[in-house]
This record gives structure tokens, C-alpha cells and sequence, in this order.
């Protein structure tokens, strides 16, 4: 099909689909929202064929060296994430706050192609200017998502297939959001399932690397439920000061322990009446912890 009979037909389905007319984008409310929102409130053309708005390299330089702790605790899990989805042909970018990519992995090979779909460093993806699309969403709705194809509001963007997730700072403010993109994809969304579920484990590990960053300088509790995991993969970061203040806990700390949610004392969250929490991290093992709330056993070493 033509490129300029292509977008329009996807402009009349946008339009159609916004009025009632045709059915919504794959049955999601948040993308029904979201094709509402570009439509009506940022009045956008979903027509559109030109790509997104880039920062020039000033600008780009000024951002970056803002978020100069993001990136450093990100850059592997990018590389790693790209490993992953490479031979797919995706590539892996991270945006800021506001939907700026201030860091990316792909094939050189490929970097001509991935640029002229939008897929660059210094490329805007905030719904008011490009619509619906996965970056968007998540800076929206801050929750994982993936957009595919014709799922985007911009007929630019009809052919990408993007999967999204959020990355929150230690104080539960978004900082950022982890996007893989490929220009080609199978038509079934199904498709996308595993690459969805790479992005949300990736985006986890890059805000469990900047909250061990930010809180370098407090005592770190790693648990996990199972004590062959405490060393390899920590499930739950609690970070509390010299005089015994949770200062921090990471996202599956807050799902898990209710009690995280006010101040606390980290004595009043465990029973440590037998062993001293600070005696744990000086010489370095790892010990089960009863927690007061409801007797569980949690595995956990201590960083001091």
C-alpha cells in the first residue's frame, strides 16, 4: 500500500475510533485515552508522517550532564538489554523524566534506519507532542506498556513496535522510562510479550542500581525470601542512617512491607532482639530476620 494512502487510512481509523465510529486501538482504556488526549487536547495530527522532534547537541549536553548518576547507574543494563534483543533487531533507548532519550544501544549497521523511524538520541517522546506511543504511556500512566504499530497514534510510527517501562527514583518519583523499539515486527502483538517482560525486569535493575548510587552513603539491608538469592539477586533494598531511620526502600520493599510506607525505625520493621543489624553488615554474613508485622523470615545481608 502507498505511503500517503497508508497514513491516511490510519488518520480516518484514529479519527473514527476517537468518535465512536470504529473500534479502539487492540481494546486497551489506556490507549483509548491516549489517542482521546492527542486528539482532543494536544490536537494533534494523526496523519502525521514526520518524525520526532531532536535536541540539538547543546541541549542534548546540558541534559545529559543533569542526569549524569542516571546514566552512570543505567549504561549496563542498557548494553545488556540490547544483548538480548539485538538479533531481533531492536534497538534500546532511555529517556529522562520528560520523554528525552539521553542514552541508547543499537547495531551500527542499523543506525540510519532506526534514525530516520525517530529512534536517536535527543528524541522527544512526550504524548503532547508525539501522541500515543510507549514512551508516552509511561510517562503518563507510569506503568509498563506495549504499543504496537498501529496502536500509535502517528501514522510516522505505525510500523514500530515499542515496549515501555518506568524507572522511579528511590523517593518513588518517576526519573525515567527504558524503551526497546524495533522498525520491523510480526503483526501479532503476542509477539512482544517476552520483549515486554525483558524491558520490565531491566527497568528494575537500573532503579535498584541508582538507589544503591543515591544511598552509597547509608547502611543498605538486601533480603530475599529465599537465602540462595540474597547475594545473587535481591529482591527487597531497605537503606536506613546511623541512628536507625529508614531512609529508603525500593519499589518491591514498598509492595511487600506496608509498615515501609510512614517513617520508621529499621528495629521497629525487625525483630532483631537476638542480633544487632549493624553487627550483620560488619562481618559480612548473611542472617534470617523475623519481621514484627507478621512473623515471616526474610534473608538479608547488610551493607555498612
Amino acid at each position: 500500500m502507498p505511503y500517503a494512502l497508508a497514513s491516511t487510512r490510519h488518520a480516518e481509523r484514529v479519527r473514527g475510533a476517537v468518535e465512536g465510529r470504529l473500534p479502539a486501538p487492540s481494546d486497551s482504556p489506556r490507549l483509548v485515552s491516549s489517542w482521546q488526549r492527542s486528539f482532543e487536547r494536544y490536537q494533534l495530527d494523526p496523519g502525521s508522517v514526520i518524525g520526532p522532534r531532536v535536541l540539538s547537541a547543546a541541549e542534548l549536553r546540558e541534559i545529559r550532564d543533569r542526569e549524569e548518576s542516571f546514566l552512570r547507574a543505567s549504561g549496563q543494563c542498557l548494553t545488556r538489554l540490547h544483548d538480548m534483543v539485538r538479533e531481533a533487531d531492536y534497538c534500546v533507548m532511555l529517556t529522562d523524566a520528560h520523554g528525552v532519550t539521553i542514552d541508547y544501544r543499537l547495531d551500527r549497521e542499523r543506525r540510519n534506519d532506526f534514525k530516520h523511524a525517530g529512534l536517536y538520541i535527543g528524541s522527544c517522546w512526550s504524548e503532547s507532542e508525539e501522541g500515543t506511543c510507549g514512551i508516552a504511556n509511561v510517562l503518563t500512566d507510569l506503568a509498563p506498556i506495549t504499543v504496537h504499530k498501529t496502536d500509535h497514534f502517528r501514522a510516522a510510527f505505525t510500523t514500530l513496535t515499542c515496549s515501555a517501562a518506568p524507572i522511579f527514583a528511590p523517593g518513588g518519583e518517576l526519573i525515567g522510562v527504558l524503551d526497546a523499539s524495533a522498525v520491523q515486527s510480526p503483526d501479532n502483538r503476542e509477539s512482544q510479550r517476552i520483549v515486554n517482560q525483558l524491558v520490565r525486569q531491566s527497568a528494575t535493575l537500573i532503579e535498584d542500581g541508582y538507589f544503591l548510587h543515591r544511598l552509597a552513603s547509608c547502611w543498605i539491608l538486601f533480603g530475599h525470601q529465599n537465602r540462595n538469592y540474597v547475594e545473587a539477586q535481591p529482591e527487597l533494598l531497605i537503606a536506613f542512617d546511623e541512628n536507625g531511620n529508614v531512609v529508603a526502600a525500593n519499589r518491591r520493599a514498598r509492595e511487600c512491607m506496608p509498615c515501609l510506607d510512614g517513617p520508621r525505625q529499621i528495629d521497629e520493621i525487625f525483630d532483631s532482639s537476638h542480633v544487632q543489624l549493624r553487627d550483620i553488615g560488619r562481618i559480612e554474613t548473611i542472617a534470617a530476620l523475623r519481621l514484627r508485622a507478621n512473623g515471616a523470615i526474610l534473608y538479608a545481608r547488610i551493607r555498612a
